[in-house]
């Protein structure tokens, strides 16, 4: 009887750590950023532009850039800098030429960063950022 019990209360507790542990939210899967047409910010210190933030939610796992007019095929770094131009986050992804439009696919992990106004930075190796605003809801 008391095995019995115990086996019980471990399932018991199993079953609430497993609940606990499962993402809050839906995971979005893909969030296409479409970069063709929007104006490049480039340096450390970037000057006000006027145009609307893109919106990437925390809870993305990849991100499909579709990169200005211009841009070549090859490996690219991408990051999230807060507005002093510190990386919050930083991968690797190759761009490639699809359907004419050069497209960078990275997987990326947002789920620490705080809701706010950041830039989505996008570089060749050894080039300078150029960034693009962004806002994660």
């Amino acid at each position: 009887m008391w095995l019995a019990a115990a086996a019980m209360v471990l399932i018991a507790i199993a079953g609430w750590l497993w609940v606990r542990s499962r993402p809050a939210g839906k995971t979005v899967a893909v969030v296409v950023l479409d970069l063709r047409d929007r104006a490049a910010v480039r340096g450390e210190n970037p000057p006000e532009i006027n145009q609307p933030p893109l919106e990437v939610p925390r809870n993305t796992r990849s991100l499909n850039l579709e990169l200005p007019i211009g841009s070549s095929e090859g490996a690219y770094d991408v990051a999230l800098l807060n507005q002093s131009g510190a990386e919050l986050f930083r991968t690797s992804a190759p761009a490639q030429l699809e359907d004419h439009v050069v497209v960078l696919r990275a997987s990326v992990y947002l789920a620490s960063v705080s809701p706010g106004s950041y830039f989505l930075g996008v570089r060749q190796s050894g080039m300078q950022w150029t960034r693009f605003p962004v806002r994660v809801p």
